[in-house]
């Protein structure tokens, strides 16, 4: 008796597991840019409250890593609870000119947006997804939410689907090696919809090379230009009067202090103000501030009538 039959009497009279199939891990991740992140989420935030979708450039390194580069966005139908993609053509014409222009990544799947309910794929994406598998079977589709996602956290996934076969039969659609796939549990919308039964989820990790940490770094860095503009006269009298109004308040504080510390004595005192506001302290930030402020707009009206 040889080892398939052995193991066909063992799994009950199912499928022979054929040892040349590579069969699909847990340990499989998802490794996207940050250029590809930042595309796919603004892309996504622009749409709202309509769902958007996408293609996503990028090439599979082995059996157990997925790498995404860059994405772009692609003529659709949307409404704000399915999309679908209105020119197929398009994908192939995309991909032609990108190698034009020397991005020679393939395409290995699509992503699109569900704004406010969270990640998880419909029956129209799944015929989606069933379309891009029959051309390519490590094809995933990422799902990303636009309005859950908040600043330090992005609401993203991605899927793969389970084979028609591993259903009928009830088998496990991945193998078990590493608990990397089982590290993000499955949220109970995604579990009513379909998640483990039609399809899987696939583990996603961010990571950033030097050119793309230096790209986020200057994102959001202000220019030399920035020190040579000018507030205007009304904002700059507002300010100050805001000021004023501030150092007022702290004044009465402070006084009200020295008050206490003459009937109290000042250990008493110090005691009784433990981790409370130091008014003095705070007046002198409220007086350097304002007098920095007024100095910088007074010289920079100087430079303005002297250079322009």
């Amino acid at each position: 008796m040889d080892i398939q039959n052995i193991m066909q009497q063992l799994g009950g009279g199912g499928q022979a597991v054929n040892p040349e199939v590579s069969i699909p891990d847990t340990a499989e991740q998802v490794t996207i840019s940050a250029l590809a992140l930042i595309k796919m989420l603004k892309h996504a935030r622009a749409g709202i409250p309509f769902e958007v979708m996408g293609l996503l450039l990028g090439d599979i390194v082995d059996d157990y890593h997925i790498r995404v580069y860059d994405v772009f966005s692609m003529p659709q139908t949307a409404s704000s609870v399915s999309v679908e993609s209105v020119d197929p053509i398009f994908q192939q014409k995309m991909v032609e000119l990108l190698n034009l222009t020397g991005r020679m990544e393939n395409c290995i799947g699509w992503y699109h947006s569900h704004p406010s309910y969270g990640c998880w794929l419909s029956s129209v994406d799944i015929n989606t997804q069933q379309s891009y598998e029959q051309l390519n079977k490590k094809s995933i589709a990422v799902v990303i939410d636009p309005i859950q996602s908040v600043r330090g956290k992005v609401v993203i996934d991605a899927f793969r689907l389970i084979p028609q076969s591993a259903m009928l039969t009830q088998q496990e659609p991945r193998q078990t090696t590493s608990n990397t796939g089982h590290l993000q549990k499955p949220g109970l919308e995604a579990l009513l919809r379909g998640l483990n039964r039609y399809y899987y989820s696939i583990n996603i990790k961010f990571k950033c090379n030097d050119l793309e940490q230096k790209m986020l770094q200057n994102l959001y860095k202000n220019s030399w230009a920035e020190g040579l503009k000018c507030n205007s006269a009304s904002e700059n009298s507002q300010k100050n009067e805001f000021c004023v109004e501030s150092m007022s308040k702290l004044a009465l504080e402070y006084q009200k202090l020295i008050e206490d510390e003459s009937k109290k004595g000042e250990q008493e005192t110090k005691i009784k103000n433990t981790g409370k506001k130091d008014p003095k302290k705070h007046l002198g930030l409220k007086v350097d501030e304002l007098l920095d402020e007024n100095l910088n707009a007074i010289l920079g009206r100087m430079m303005a009538t002297k250079a322009f």
